[in-house]
């Protein structure tokens, strides 16, 4: 078998010379869980998952502000990195703040 089959095998899907072998499939099968869900809801799910308990958002903010407050200005590897752990973290409180507004307001998550 010259180059040009054995690329066009590979492209194909297969892993003999007869090209009867069919390609392993298993990543395009739905999940278990997944059993009577749309596409569309399994990428909703995906992208936007529920959040079962808010309670989670809530004590994470003050977690997260003992964070900056107290291990942030401790951190080696430069003012650089401090700049960036501080602004990551306050970035993630106000998503969560944000969140909770819109929980708070009534709009579905």
């Amino acid at each position: 078998m010259n180059g040009a089959d054995k690329a066009a095998n590979r492209a194909q899907g297969t892993k003999s010379a007869t090209g009867t072998e069919k390609p392993d499939t298993a990543e395009f099968q739905p999940s278990a869980g997944a059993a009577g869900e749309s596409l569309d809801e399994i990428l909703s799910n995906f992208v936007m998952p529920g959040i079962p308990e808010p309670a989670i958002l809530r004590r994470s903010v003050p977690i997260l502000q003992h964070f900056i407050t107290n291990l942030v200005p401790d951190l080696e590897g430069g003012e650089q990195l401090k700049t960036l752990a501080r602004t990551l973290m306050e970035d993630e409180i106000e998503r969560h703040r944000d969140l909770l507004g819109r929980m708070q307001e009534g709009i579905e998550i």
